[in-house]
């Protein structure tokens, strides 16, 4: 069985000094929710750390499916079940929690926590069997800090937090041809014909530049004058 503590506050640790938002930075804030309601947080059980990794990827997939939804753009559903895989297991592992299993225990652990808490402090029922709207206003309401007087403030703003930027993060990053094609001396980041857009071309972003666009260059550039630099003993900048 995973040392939920030990687990939560190495999380608390880690995640702190990584954080964006400082509201989360609170030292003890989420060991401190553990000692007060026990594995009621977490639905009454004490997980081992794979049974918190297997609960949390569905949480986060519904995190996901709310923050980036399916318009007239694609969103998170779309690039499921690999990009909520990909984030949890190596995004948020290994950029968040920098690899540190205990720490990153202590995170599956808090999103587990945000998923089971709401009906322990008699805000409603779980997050996975929220209305959509219902998810969209807890969420908003962990994210401004309306929990702090219910003690479970902490544990939940690092579940929803950190869920938030990791969902944010990886699909605006180009998932899933969000990384560089080794020895290729061009990265080409568009869909191919007849797949879904992802993140950049959401946003308008062009990316790298291709071929066609570096032979525009390389001709503007021809019997371009030469002008010499501020150094005037270097006439090569």
């Amino acid at each position: 069985m995973t040392n939920t503590r030990a687990s939560l506050v190495e999380m608390e640790k880690v995640l702190s000094r990584r954080a964006f938002f400082m509201k989360i930075v609170r030292g003890a804030g989420a060991a401190a929710a553990y000692d007060r309601f026990g594995t009621k947080l977490f639905g009454g059980v004490e997980r081992t750390p794979q049974a918190n990794f297997d609960e949390s990827l569905k949480i986060f997939s519904a995190f996901g499916r709310l923050v980036i939804p399916v318009d007239e753009d694609p969103g998170w559903a779309t690039f499921e079940p690999e990009i909520t895989r990909y984030g949890l297991d190596v995004y948020i592992r290994q950029v968040f929690s920098v690899g540190n299993d205990l720490a990153f225990d202590g995170l599956t652990q808090a999103i587990v926590a945000f998923n089971e808490t709401p009906p322990v402090i008699g805000f409603g029922p779980k997050f996975l069997d929220m209305s959509l709207e219902a998810k969209a206003d807890y969420v908003s309401k962990v994210l401004i800090g309306q929990f702090e007087n219910d003690g479970v403030g902490d544990i939940l703003s690092f579940g929803s937090i950190f869920m938030l930027l990791g969902c944010k993060q990886l699909f605006f990053l180009n998932f899933p041809r969000h990384r560089a094609v080794p020895n290729a001396e061009f990265q080409n980041i568009a869909a191919a014909p007849g797949t879904p857009k992802m993140g950049w071309e959401i946003m308008g972003f062009r990316g790298p530049i291709g071929p066609q666009e570096e032979a525009a260059l390389r001709a503007r550039s021809i019997n371009a004058p030469e002008i010499p630099g501020v150094d005037w003993r270097n006439p090569w900048i």
